[in-house]
């Protein structure tokens, strides 16, 4: 990125990013060998990827999961399934990058809660609760109204509690987020979003649901989508990294440091075909970006990571809370419900 910092912080900022442990909170992986080239290159040690897709039948989600988890086995020598924290540390020592698998939705179980334990067993460890629209649990921010967490949403959170699954919020509406924090015995993740009050949108979390974030212990991770980190006042304006550390400090300010984290949100499979299919299915979520510029700049992949501690260091945050956001903070939330 284009920065100001003096040659000492520059090497500063690449000796610390290269020892700390980096996790994307959401990103669709592309299952090819140039995933891992631009992995490597952004010095990514974990990632929550989507599978299955979201709105998928049970049959297909099964059958998604065991296909991306055969492609992760053919690449034994790069990747790992991650079903606990001990797996994420032996990837940063071996130099692997470590897979989370983790659904947007929870449509597949229907009313079966065993199927929580089905995926729980398949190696899911993060779920998000609901997608854009209404289903057993909550409500999606995609519906006009939301009516919160169902007294069964109640008790799926807490069969999620239970096995080990990390509750996701990214999709709902506020109050069922709000909600679903209540609910949860453990902290929740707000997997990929952004501030409402910095860049107003239907997918951003207003200043009141983050402070309940931050009583509540949860992380949330900041997107790098140029849609979502807007400038209001000039909203054809590319997003840069100052951009994406504004919505940093502004979870910082309402929530603490210890809730605030990256989920980039990037499709590696995307195309303008798909966003154009994504519009007509849930509505121009992403807008109308030109198609280069759908990104924050300089953060058009996991090889722009190193840019995002250069900005955190540019921005004064201390060495420490740049080890939590780039990846502390998820292993935190983790940890509590994994162990």
């Amino acid at each position: 990125m284009d920065t100001n910092l003096a040659p000492d912080i520059a090497s500063r900022a690449a000796s610390l990013h290269a020892s700390a442990i980096v996790i994307d909170g959401s990103i669709v992986v592309e299952q090819t060998d140039s995933h891992f080239t631009r992995a490597r290159a952004g010095g990514v040690t974990a990632i929550n990827h989507t599978v299955p897709e979201p709105y998928a039948s049970l049959q297909s989600s099964l059958i998604q999961v065991n296909r991306f988890k055969a492609w992760v086995a053919s690449h034994p020598g790069d990747a790992l399934i991650a079903t606990c924290i001990a797996d994420i540390h032996e990837a940063k020592r071996s130099g692997k990058e470590a897979i989370i698998l983790g659904p947007q939705d929870t449509e597949m179980i229907g009313l079966d809660l065993d199927l929580i334990g089905t995926f729980h067993d398949l190696g899911i460890r993060i779920m998000q609760l609901t997608y854009q629209r209404q289903n057993w649990i909550g409500t999606g921010c995609g519906e006009a109204e939301d009516s919160g967490i169902t007294k069964y949403g109640r008790e799926f959170i807490r069969h999620m509690n239970e096995r080990g699954i990390v509750v996701d919020v990214s999709h709902a509406g506020q109050k069922s987020t709000v909600q679903a924090m209540e609910a949860s015995s453990k902290p929740i993740m707000i997997t990929h979003s952004f501030c409402a009050t910095l860049s107003p949108h239907i997918r951003a979390k207003s200043d009141d649901t983050i402070r309940e974030l931050g009583r509540h212990g949860g992380v949330m991770g900041i997107t790098g989508l140029s849609p979502y980190l807007y400038h209001p006042d000039a909203p054809t304006k590319q997003p840069d990294i100052a951009r994406f550390v504004e919505h940093v400090k502004h979870v910082v300010d309402l929530a603490g440091i210890n809730s605030v984290a990256i989920g980039l949100d990037y499709d590696e499979t995307f195309t303008p075909e798909k966003r154009a299919e994504g519009a007509r299915k849930h509505g121009p979520l992403l807008g109308t970006w030109p198609w280069p510029e759908r990104r924050c700049k300089t953060l058009d992949n996991a090889s722009g990571m190193p840019n995002i501690t250069v900005g955190l260091l540019a921005a004064g945050f201390s060495d420490e809370d740049v080890l939590k956001i780039l990846g502390g903070n998820w292993l935190r939330v983790m940890a509590a419900s994994w162990s």
